[in-house]
């Protein structure tokens, strides 16, 4: 599939709602190469209509994109710090192992085909799974009051093995960027995998959860230091799955 409105007609027949993006037609307050350039929320919870989808400007745009939380599609975002990953001297941790262990945590193989490799050398993992089963707070930019999305650092020993390591961010819903599209310096995001033929695996949300708790949660969970990420709440103060000396450095 060379052009866009191809790739469109993919995404659309595997049942996603389809965005697209024209940077030139996006607010400057935006990040104008990620940005849909119509309007998500009004296909966030109905399906798209076919006509409506392909009367997008696709000869103009530069991306392609989906909405998330719709059929519970959801993304892990695992990325580097953003310091770093637009720093062209800077030598960026890689990341591989990280999405491999990811993978075989949650019972999905590791050529899993909806990995895709992000312009910046992040990844996404597209997935279907259910909603966090704790609270999140309305995100106050939001027009639709919309809850906010949850992002978690690595611990201190994730942190010293992959010095570039930023985040995993729950992208749970809201709009997520897909191949074939382009950056402003005209990188691509990928498939590395290669092009999927089938929707998204369903996974258990529990996995996910000791997963994020094994990668981010420090030993000393109670105490409030710069730089490291605890983000606990009630969910995660009663469910502690790990026994932190086996990770702790």
């Amino acid at each position: 599939m060379k052009k866009l409105i191809d790739w469109a007609k993919y995404y659309y027949n595997l049942g996603f709602n389809v965005t697209h993006i024209v940077p030139e037609k996006n607010h400057p307050s935006k990040k104008i190469f990620k940005a849909p350039t119509n309007n998500r929320q009004l296909i966030t919870f109905r399906r798209q209509d076919r006509d409506e989808m392909l009367s997008y400007d696709w000869d103009n745009a530069k991306g392609i994109g989906m909405v998330l939380e719709r059929d519970n599609i959801r993304a892990i975002d695992i990325d580097h710090k953003s310091i770093l990953k637009y720093d062209s001297d800077q030598k960026l941790s890689n990341l591989r192992n990280i999405i491999d262990d990811f993978l075989i945590s949650v019972n999905l193989p590791t050529d899993y085909p909806w990995v895709v490799e992000t312009p910046t050398k992040g990844f996404h993992i597209i997935i279907q799974t259910n909603d966090l089963p704790y609270s999140l707070n309305i995100n106050p930019k939001s027009e639709y009051k919309e809850k906010q999305l949850k992002a978690f650092l690595p611990n201190r020993k994730i942190q010293k093995a992959y010095p570039s390591f930023g985040h995993f961010e729950m992208r749970w819903r809201y709009h997520l960027t897909l191949p074939p599209s382009v950056s402003k310096d005209g990188n691509q995001y990928n498939f590395i995998n290669g092009t999927p033929n089938c929707l998204p695996q369903e996974i258990k949300i529990d996995d996910v959860l000791f997963f994020i708790e094994k990668y981010c949660f420090d030993k000393d969970i109670e105490r409030k230091v710069n730089g490291y990420n605890l983000f606990l709440d009630d969910y995660h103060k009663k469910h502690i799955f790990l026994d932190f000396n086996s990770i702790y450095v």
